[in-house]
């Protein structure tokens, strides 16, 4: 099947099936975000009482509890005239909330199980599928297949349980595992050259239809949250944790969450493969300057309780929510048809955390003495850093080099 055939009828599923995301969610945001779709993961407020309707307890709290309704005055005082409850069979009441912390016990138990048998199922069809019909595993070795197998289930597996138990369990539970588990598997692709252009397309596009399922895009909106844990302000939460992790990963194999984990990034991916004509930014330090000043904004308006990435609109895209700031991130997606990643390269605060990162990682593409000085590398990068002594703090993985490399051992990613 042709690559433009398969990008086509892959475009037309996530189209389709991410109406299945739309949140259920009746919290009103006391900022004014009406049917939020983040209850308790916002970097203001918790989820308390753990039922996915925000309860608007500040994350400065010391307590992880929500207090009981108080008592009404009437019923403190059980004053005349008002008749008396009958009194309730406290024995049956208490037999009655054990069933019901059973049941729940089970099925939270139950949802893992669940996942993990998906997974490990799926994992057993695709090898056997990717085995002997897909061209880029031939000749690779078993663990490679195992590992490219195991990335699409895991995706798979988790937007699928998500779906099924998305009342029970917020999405951003999934979405964490997915970031650092499927970082992890990205990188071993590239180290054992089974990574190619297909693929890298492949892996954005169940990225993507993964954050809209999980309504949970992660990167940039959650700058306001590591700011703030960081200076104390608020808890530490397992997104903060999870956020530290891809990041400290990004030290040993480069930007691999950036260029086909990320939801916000795998969207933009998708769309400047679209065949119109592109307009690259070749001043690498310029676009690298704009995206820290809008990292120093992002963190001083985070030290205010303020959300300036909130702006750019890409919850209420994920979310599937109409509205003003829906309509500014599908401008952002459109931009990103022409320009390359424009989120990831201008406006990403966390763009600079993980540039950093991968300036020092262990892991990355590089020329070996098998480079013949063909240039065919330079001219297709989109982010201009494919040059001999180019910095690979900005190169997202795509791919697009070692498709065009006419030798194929010149461009190895490693060591």
């Amino acid at each position: 099947m042709q690559i433009s055939r398969l990008f086509r009828r892959a475009v037309a599923t996530v189209i389709v099936t991410a109406g299945l995301a739309y949140p259920a969610c009746a919290a009103v945001c006391p900022k004014g975000i009406g049917g939020c779709t983040s209850p308790g993961r916002c970097f203001l407020f918790v989820d308390a009482d753990g039922n996915s309707l925000c309860d608007y307890t500040s994350r400065t709290a010391t307590s992880g509890t929500v207090s009981s309704p108080a008592t009404t005055p009437a019923q403190a005082s059980g004053s005349s005239g008002s008749t008396a409850a009958p009194a309730t069979d406290t024995a049956t009441t208490a037999a009655r909330e054990t069933a019901a912390g059973s049941m729940s016990g089970s099925a939270t138990l139950a949802i893992p199980i669940f996942e993990l048998a998906l997974f490990l199922v799926l994992t057993g069809i695709l090898y056997a599928v990717i085995r002997y019909r897909l061209p880029e595993v031939q000749g690779r070795g078993k663990l490679p297949v195992f590992a490219l197998s195991a990335f699409f289930a895991l995706g798979i597996s988790l937007a699928v349980t998500c779906l099924l138990v998305r009342d029970t369990v917020s999405g951003t539970l999934f979405a964490l595992v997915y970031m650092v588990a499927g970082s992890v598997l990205v990188g071993y692709l590239w180290y054992s050259r089974v990574m190619t252009r297909r693929l890298v397309l492949l892996a954005a596009l169940q990225s993507t239809f993964c954050g809209f399922v999980f309504v949970a895009p992660i990167m940039p909106q959650e700058i306001g949250g590591l700011v703030n844990a960081a200076t104390g302000a608020s808890a530490i939460t397992p997104g903060i944790v999870a956020i530290c992790a891809v990041i400290g990963l990004a030290l040993v194999i480069g930007r691999t969450f950036c260029g086909s984990i990320c939801p916000v990034g795998s969207i933009q991916e998708l769309a400047y493969a679209l065949p119109v004509k592109k307009y690259v930014i070749r001043n690498r330090r310029l676009a690298e300057t704009v995206r820290l000043v809008v990292f120093v904004a992002a963190v001083i308006a985070a030290l205010y309780l303020v959300d300036l990435m909130e702006y750019t609109g890409l919850y209420d895209l994920f979310a599937l929510t109409v509205s003003a700031l829906a309509i500014v991130a599908l401008g952002i997606v459109v931009l990103s048809v022409f320009v390359y990643r424009s989120v990831c390269r201008l406006l990403c605060p966390f763009g600079v955390l993980f540039s950093l990162a991968a300036q020092f990682g262990r892991f990355r593409l590089h020329r070996t003495d098998a480079c013949i000085s063909c240039r065919k590398c330079e001219r297709a990068c989109p982010a201009a850093t494919a040059g001999k002594d180019d910095p690979k703090r900005e190169c997202y993985l795509c791919g697009r080099c070692t498709e065009v490399c006419p030798k194929d051992s010149a461009l190895v990613y490693g060591r």
